[in-house]
């Protein structure tokens, strides 16, 4: 769930930025996908893509996490 949620998050908020560059600037929706993943310098590439890899890697860390805490029995308290 947590997986889901973060690459929702990730979908909802590219398309509300695509939205905004199409309506300030007029944009066509191929110059917006262009522009959000075409940087002039290396490091804000990275920058992107290293930070939405490592939130996706942590999404399912947390999902299997769960998944794992669901599986074991519930131990009664002393």
């Amino acid at each position: 769930m947590v997986t889901f949620s973060f690459l929702a998050v990730f979908i909802l908020l590219g398309s509300l930025i695509a939205c905004v560059d199409i309506i300030l600037f007029n944009f066509t929706i191929e110059e917006v996908l262009l522009n959000l993943f075409h940087y002039q310098l290396i490091q804000d590439r990275m920058i992107l893509f290293l930070t939405c890899l490592s939130g996706f890697i942590w999404a399912v860390i947390v999902d299997i996490r769960i998944k794992r805490k669901k599986g074991q029995p519930k131990q009664p308290l002393s």
